[in-house]
């Protein structure tokens, strides 16, 4: 029967990286084609738009003002990639904005890792007829997953800093749940007790649903088969479980491609070149500088 399951979750696996690297080589085919029609599709292009160094600027129906932008005070040595053309003016990529970016990046691959070592775990007992491992090393995985994930979140870079607040607060949820489930349960242990109790989830399932959101905004910015892949998968194994939907077969295979695939979108991250997890810096300092004006404004009425 364990031989049987094992096939069952090998089959599952392969047809689905299958399927998706041929999507991936699809997608590749297209872009050559694509690009033609994408490009004329993009309003005025970078060399005509108008560059706010101060006054206004109308994007679409906004209108957008902006102070005289100040030229940052970093010396030219600690300057690794640039200068590129922004919304708002010319930015740079210095060696602290590299040293987040890597960060992002190796924790990013830490906690896939962290993913991969317990489905590996979980694994060992069917596939090679060995006891099953110590509740203890799957929480250990567990604990490395929940921390990495913190420090992807807190290094990550996204315009909408509602949206960066709310993944981090529902990382924050998630962590605590977790903490009140091992604390509540006999046997002290995160995962075991959430593998035998779902309903365990409502406590620390908050990680995941920040882990989607992640997923859901590394396809919005790079459209990257894995990236979409990982934001499905995610909500279908914890949904699945929370509610009954999954059986231990399907449960399994789905947990080893969530591994496999979350490893492959950690290391191909680092083939990206570091301006793509930054995004573009003066449209960072146009929101922050808003943001001042409208705290001053604030104060300035309360006095």
């Amino acid at each position: 029967n364990s031989q049987h399951l094992s096939a069952k979750r090998s089959a599952f696996v392969c047809a689905f990286l299958l399927a998706a690297i041929t999507v991936d080589g699809f997608q590749s085919f297209r872009a050559p084609f694509a690009s033609s029609s994408i490009m004329s599709a993009r309003a005025t292009p970078l060399s005509s738009r108008p560059r706010v160094r101060g006054g206004t600027q109308s994007i679409g129906t906004i209108k957008m003002v902006a102070s005289p932008r100040i030229e940052s005070e970093e010396p030219s040595e600690s300057i690794v990639e640039g200068p590129f053309e922004g919304e708002f003016g010319t930015w740079f990529v210095y060696k602290h904005d590299a040293a987040e970016v890597l960060t992002y990046r190796a924790s990013l691959l830490v906690a896939a890792l962290s993913v991969a070592s317990g489905a590996a775990l979980a694994s060992f007992p069917s596939l090679l007829s060995t006891p099953p491992p110590p509740a203890w090393s799957f929480d250990v995985c567990a604990g490395l997953f929940l921390a990495s994930f913190g420090v992807s979140l807190s290094t990550i870079h996204i315009y909408m800093k509602p949206l960066h607040d709310m993944l981090k607060v529902l990382w924050t949820s998630g962590v605590v749940g977790a903490l009140a489930v091992i604390a509540a349960d006999p046997s002290h242990s995160l995962v075991l007790s959430t593998v035998q109790h779902p309903v365990q989830l409502l406590g620390s399932g908050w990680v995941f649903v920040a882990l989607t959101g992640l997923f859901f905004k590394e396809f919005a910015c790079f459209q990257r088969w894995e990236a979409s892949a990982l934001f499905a998968l995610v909500p279908i194994i914890t949904g699945g479980h929370f509610l009954g939907l999954l059986d231990s077969g399907a449960e399994g295979a789905m947990l080893d491609a969530l591994a496999l695939v979350f490893s492959f979108f950690a290391v191909r991250k680092f083939s990206q070149p570091l301006k793509a997890d930054i995004g573009d810096k003066t449209v960072f300092e146009f929101l922050a500088q808003r943001e001042a004006e409208a705290e001053a404004e604030a104060a300035a009425q309360q006095n």
